[in-house]
């Protein structure tokens, strides 16, 4: 191979992308012995001075809320684990910058974030708390608790997505260690400094601490008394004046020393926050964002286009060592003397089991299953409206959005038709964008709708238990039924004579209503079904790729230009490419190029998407780099 890399588990490393006090963050592969699974942002902990294990006693929880919590603006497919000691954070990977590297980029260029783009990103953060809040654990909403600009990633699309949720208490384990206390202070309440304890209305004061950033360009100071003038008369960057009054109040409010006098959470946060953009003098649009972000960084997104496609291509037979095999017991372990632990173990359990048989059947009665039930489906139709409310706002807000994207795509499309003058290097890209940003936002849309029918449909079945049903206890039995023994912890296996007799299937735990309802069981999956992306566990990968055939009357045009066609596939369980559009044109039309484009997808070979081990339809986007230069 032309470049060595180096692995990290089961991990390639393909890229550093920035380094702090909490470690390094990189570019990475996870990788399967045909290639790559999927390619992720990849976070490791690897500082010398970190508390590794106070990190790793937040695993279970981290993974607990990663399955449960699925939103736009919360990274997807995080995962935790440890290699050789060292903690690590993973993601899908989605080309984008760290928040802050994007805030160091900004001060350095001296290019100040407009103040609608500022609203935009806070927006976003505080949708991504508001989700997580609307999922409880162990009887409270889940929150953040550290919430800082390096566990933020701001795609090239424009959107702001938050990772890290769950690791709170591990990561304030480690305030006291090398260069933490000074990479937490700008951003942490006073309270959580001080406790290390997180909370809700701490982590509205962290976003209003980002929110300050990206307005004035710098964090809020350390020193209380200069942080207390600072968010008094707030000022933007570049010595471009005092933040707008509407937008300083929201900030005070958000930044206030005493937590009770700020806003009670992030939905709070939010209203006021969509107030401003939506309500105000103020035109935020994720197309401006994305416009902003390529501005700022043209030439690494255009690079990392590049990168990507080759690493996808990469042989890792070199660096790929398959999952060890389960060890077996020695075999000394069974010339063992005999014991009587197990026989103890069995007269202990078989006691246990009797007592709390006698303490269930003389305890005081509490909720009935009946009561029990509708207290859970209460709960759980609950969650459900909140989430299909939150779907509703988020798609309105899309196609307020994309309706901007149609204006500004119309007056552009207007201007050439009249021929008055060409369109100038400017407005060919704002063009181009807002083709491909138009038909991102629609296959969103699309997305939001089927989610909204699935969760709509959950509530439906959700309200069917209320009906009345046949009870599962004999009507002839004068007293409690057998299936009370069922809510006993069932016995260790080393003992089975022990296990009650077969009583009909126990009532579900109450649990189930501290989160929303997961996903279809793979079980209903249907072979050549087509899901989301999002959806399915293992992503299209390519096989055969073919390039496009260029007609030939492109060397009399005497074009002298490069640049990028996207084309969005579907790709079926056979993993033939069944559709194709473009989303993304040559930069110069009427060429034949999106065409030949268009063809050499058509050639395209896959190793089809899965969802529970069932081959399924999906699509993908494919990268074309032609260039007319040579």
């Amino acid at each position: 191979m032309a470049q060595g890399y180096a692995t990290f588990g089961n991990y390639l490393l393909l890229k550093k992308r920035s380094e702090d006090p909490l470690g390094t963050l990189w570019r990475a592969g996870e990788m399967e012995a045909t290639g790559f699974k999927r390619i992720v942002w990849l976070r490791r902990f690897d500082h010398s001075g970190f508390n590794r294990q106070a990190l790793a006693a937040e695993f279970a929880l981290a993974e607990e809320i990663s399955k449960a919590l699925k939103a736009t603006n919360v990274v997807s497919g995080s995962t935790v684990g440890k290699v050789e000691g060292v903690p690590f954070l993973a993601w899908d990977y989605f080309p984008g910058q760290p928040l802050d590297q994007l805030l160091a980029r900004v001060e350095q260029e001296q290019f100040p974030v407009a103040i609608d783009n500022c609203l935009l990103i806070a927006e976003k953060l505080a949708a991504a708390l508001s989700a997580a809040l609307a999922l409880e654990h162990q009887g409270e909403p889940v929150i953040h608790g550290f919430l800082l600009p390096h566990l933020v990633v701001l795609s090239n699309d424009g959107e702001a997505r938050v990772a890290g949720f769950g690791l709170a208490k591990g990561l304030l384990a480690n305030l006291d260690r090398v260069g933490m206390q000074e990479l937490a202070t700008p951003y942490l309440a006073p309270e959580v400094l001080a406790t290390g304890h997180p909370s809700r209305r701490g982590d509205v004061y962290s976003l209003g601490a980002i929110l300050y950033q990206l307005l004035a360009g710098k964090p809020l100071p350390a020193d209380p008394q200069a942080r207390a003038q600072a968010v008094a008369q707030p000022q933007l960057a570049l010595d471009e004046g005092p933040v707008p009054d509407d937008v300083a109040a929201v900030l005070r409010k958000a930044l206030a020393v005493r937590p009770e006098e700020r806003y009670s959470s992030a939905v709070d946060l939010k209203r006021d926050l969509e107030k401003l953009l939506y309500g105000g003098a103020y035109s935020p649009t994720t197309f401006n964002l994305a416009l902003f972000m390529d501005r700022l960084y043209r030439q690494e997104i255009e690079d990392e286009d590049r990168e990507l496609q080759r690493e996808k291509t990469l042989d890792v037979s070199a660096y790929y060592r398959p999952p060890k095999a389960p060890s077996v017991s020695a075999p000394t372990v069974a010339a063992a003397p005999p014991s009587r632990v197990g026989l103890y173990v069995a007269l202990g359990g078989l006691v246990v089991l009797a007592g709390v048989v006698g303490f269930l059947a003389t305890r005081p009665k509490g909720p009935t299953e009946e009561e029990t039930r509708k207290q859970v489906q209460a709960m759980l139709t609950e969650e459900l409206a909140k989430r299909e409310q939150a779907l509703r706002e988020e798609l309105e807000r899309s196609k307020r959005e994309t309706e901007a994207l149609k204006q500004q795509l119309a007056e552009i499309q207007k201007k050439a038709a009249s021929g008055a003058q060409r369109l100038s290097p400017e407005e060919q890209r704002r063009y181009e964008e807002a083709q491909r940003l138009i038909a991102q936002r629609e296959e969103e849309q699309r997305r939001k709708e089927a989610e909204l029918a699935r969760v709509q449909q959950q509530k439906l079945q959700a309200a069917l238990p209320a009906l009345p049903t046949p009870s599962p206890v004999p009507t002839a039995a004068p007293t409690p039924p057998p299936p009370v023994v069922a809510e006993v912890p069932a016995a260790p296996p080393a003992v089975p004579t022990v296990v009650p007799s077969p009583t009909p299937e126990p009532t579900r735990p109450p649990v189930v209503a501290q989160a929303p309802p997961p996903p279809a069981p793979a079980a209903g999956v249907k072979e050549n079904q087509f899901f989301d992306p999002s959806e399915v566990d293992t992503l299209p990968e390519e096989i055969v790729r073919a390039k496009p055939e260029l007609p030939p009357t492109i060397k009399r045009t005497r074009v002298n230009q490069k640049g990028t066609v996207i084309v969005k596939v579907v790709v079926n369980s056979r993993g033939v490419v069944e559709s194709a559009e473009v989303l993304r044109g040559f930069p110069v039309p009427g060429l034949g190029i999106e065409e030949a484009c268009l063809e050499a997808a058509k050639k395209h070979r896959f190793r089809p998407a899965t969802k529970g081990g069932v081959r399924v339809k999906t699509t993908a986007t494919l990268t074309f780099l032609v260039d007319l230069t040579k």
